[in-house]
Parts: structure tokens; C-alpha cells; sequence
């Protein structure tokens, strides 16, 4: 399984021809490698897609340090630009993603200075047009769970190694079922009223359908979701080394792209890289003759993270999607015992094994 390297694709279709060796990157003229000017070409063609002088988006993204004043005035020119800023956001992450997993950028210099000028670029633009909301954001979701008697720490902090996904105990566990629509209601509707909502869901690893259909699996699995913690807790080896690389692939992944879904490229990536972990995990109970975690949990435990990816991922990889998160992987025939006589043990429910605002939610938010 994998998504090959879908790189250049987009930067053949957008790189303008032109002798870019001594252009100036940040306002600053040097010899650049191919790969350097390559990301100027693709920049200069998202600024002009988007009806903007690329000298003039250096200005205001640096505040006036770097660039040329736009002739308009730099207040009619950002008002102007933050409109089309969505577009320009996506466009940066797209180039700099294609360029950094291309032929063209095989060096750690060249792929560590496109990364830092894409942050400088279309970071800096970012915080320039970012709405006062964005800010305040995550305080307010994390309020959505104090409005429904559930603990604020039920949304995944990043801080901690481990949390309970929808409780810790029997109560717990009823309450957050019994309240999980108005929840995600209040979570949908802050989200509705801030403009870069769409940013920050994503740098707090929160999709809402996600959400509600991880829910949905849990709610209806308490009797197996309260007898796995004992194997969740503390996994086997091979699966902690399953955590541990997508960890890793998707901390580079959201360096690049902070919006993983939102351009082909990234969509391929983060999509392999969740898939890749599922089956992951599956070849790893399967190895280890479900000896400390019986077929009923790690079935559920795969019918949850099936849930959590995106459903894109259907469209990019449908034929692996199909094979890892076939309804014969869930081992629904196995639950029956569980659910209809649950225990009442309380329970911690790791973070990395089951989380319901996905998998990467625990990796460090970094933004372009």
C-alpha cells in the first residue's frame, strides 16, 4: 500500500517559465538551487492566481520589512488579499508539499529552506489575516464540554500521555452518550461563527463527522470499550512502534501542511499514513495471536479508527480502504458477551490508542 510520490504533478501545471536563479526570496537576492527556484515560481504563480502581486504579499506578510509597498496602499491591498487568503493558503501548502517530496528538492538545505520561507510567506500571511476568533477558539469547544456536565480534558490535550475518551467510569460514560449530539452541536456551532475555524479544527485534529461517528462506535460498544482498557493501556511493543511512526510521519506531514485535507498532495499523504497505521496495528495484534487483547476490542478498536479517517480517503485509496476497514476486520460476532453484561471497573483510555478527534491529535501544532 502507499501513495506514491504525487509531487510534481501540481508543480508542472503551475511553474511559469523564466530565469529565476538570482530572484529575490524575502525580498533578498542570492543564487538559489533548482529546488529554491522552483518554490519562488510556484509562489509567485499562487500570488498571481489569486490577482496578487507576489513583492507586494511579501510586504504586508512581513509588515513592511521585506517586499514592496503595493502602490493601492497596504490597507487597501491586505483588505483585498485577505479575502482571497483561503485560496492562497491552500496554494502555498500544496507547492511547498509537491516541491518537498520531489526530485527537485532532494537535500536537507533545499528542503529545510522552503519550509522556512513557506512559513515566512504563507505562515506570516496567515497570522496577518487571521480573525480575533481564532484565537479564542479551542477555549470555547473546550467550554462546549463544561455546557454538558463532560470534563473539558475528554478533548484531547496534546499535553498529555494519556485521557479518557468518552469517560472513566459507568456515569461518565452515560453521560457523555446521552449528551454526545448536543456536544457536537455546540462544538459545530462555535465553529460556524469563526471564519478560520476551518484551521485551527485542523491544527486540534477535530473533524466533526469524525467525531460523531467515533462517538457513535464507542456509545454503542460501552460493554467492550470498558474490558479492552486492560490492553489499550499498555500496548504490546509492536503496536507502540505502529504509534510511533505515524507520530512521526504526521508531525513532518503537518510542518508542510497545517490543513492536511485540504490539497491532493497532503490528502494522499495524511490518507497513507492513516491506513498505513491501521493495518499497522491489525498485522500486529494478528502477529501477536490477540493473547493480551482479545478479537472483540481490536476490532472495535479498528472499526473506531476506520470511522476516524476522513472520508476522502475512500476516494483516494479505495481499493486498500475497502481491504483494512472491511466490517470482517470488526469481528462484530465476538461483542455480543461484552455489551450485554458490561462491567463497572473505572477505566483510563489511552490517548494514542483510542482518541475520538483523530489519530495525530496529540502531535505538536506547528503552523506554516
Amino acid at each position: 500500500m502507499g501513495a506514491s510520490q504525487t509531487g510534481d504533478w501540481l508543480e508542472t501545471s503551475i511553474l511559469r517559465s523564466g530565469d529565476d536563479r538570482y530572484r529575490a526570496i524575502g525580498g533578498q537576492s542570492q543564487a538559489q538551487s533548482l529546488c529554491q527556484q522552483a518554490w519562488l515560481r510556484s509562489a509567485t504563480a499562487c500570488a498571481q492566481n489569486a490577482s496578487l502581486n507576489l513583492n507586494n504579499l511579501w510586504y504586508i506578510a512581513s509588515n513592511g520589512t521585506e517586499g514592496s509597498a503595493p502602490a493601492e496602499g497596504a490597507s487597501s491591498f491586505k483588505a483585498r488579499a485577505c479575502v482571497v487568503r483561503p485560496q492562497v493558503d491552500v496554494c502555498g501548502q500544496a507547492i511547498t508539499q509537491s516541491l518537498y517530496n520531489s526530485s527537485r528538492c532532494l537535500t536537507q538545505v533545499d528542503r529545510q529552506t522552503i519550509l522556512s520561507q513557506s512559513k515566512a510567506l504563507f505562515g506570516a500571511f496567515y497570522d496577518t489575516c487571521a480573525q480575533p476568533c481564532r484565537y479564542n477558539l479551542e477555549k470555547e469547544i473546550r467550554q462546549c464540554y463544561n455546557y454538558v456536565n463532560l470534563s473539558p480534558t475528554q478533548l484531547s490535550d496534546m499535553a498529555l500521555v494519556r485521557t479518557a475518551a468518552i469517560g472513566e467510569n459507568p456515569d461518565q460514560i452515560y453521560q457523555f452518550c446521552l449528551n454526545r449530539d448536543a456536544l457536537a452541536q455546540c462544538i459545530r456551532q462555535k465553529a460556524l461563527a469563526c471564519p478560520d475555524s476551518a484551521r485551527v479544527l485542523s491544527e486540534l485534529g477535530i473533524q466533526l463527522g469524525a467525531f460523531e461517528r467515533g462517538a457513535e462506535v464507542l456509545c454503542r460498544n460501552q460493554g467492550v470499550y470498558r474490558a479492552g482498557v486492560h490492553c489499550f493501556r499498555n500496548p504490546i511493543p509492536e503496536v507502540r512502534m505502529c504509534f510511533q511512526t505515524m507520530d512521526t510521519n504526521m508531525q513532518q506531514l503537518m510542518l508542510i501542511a497545517p490543513q492536511p485535507t485540504a490539497d491532493r498532495n497532503s490528502l494522499y499523504r495524511f490518507c497513507n499514513i492513516r491506513l498505513e497505521h491501521v493495518e499497522c496495528e491489525q498485522s500486529a495484534w494478528a502477529r501477536h495471536q490477540y493473547r493480551t487483547c482479545e478479537r472483540a476490542v481490536t476490532g472495535m478498536r479498528t472499526e473506531l479508527e476506520c470511522e476516524l479517517i476522513p472520508k476522502q480517503c475512500m476516494s483516494v485509496f479505495p481499493n486498500v480502504y475497502s481491504s483494512i476497514c472491511s466490517n470482517m476486520n470488526y469481528y462484530y460476532e465476538t461483542r455480543g458477551r461484552y455489551n450485554s453484561a458490561p462491567t463497572t471497573q473505572a477505566l483510563t483510555w489511552p490517548l494514542a490508542a483510542l482518541t475520538l478527534v483523530q489519530a495525530f491529535s496529540h502531535v505538536t501544532r506547528q503552523r506554516l
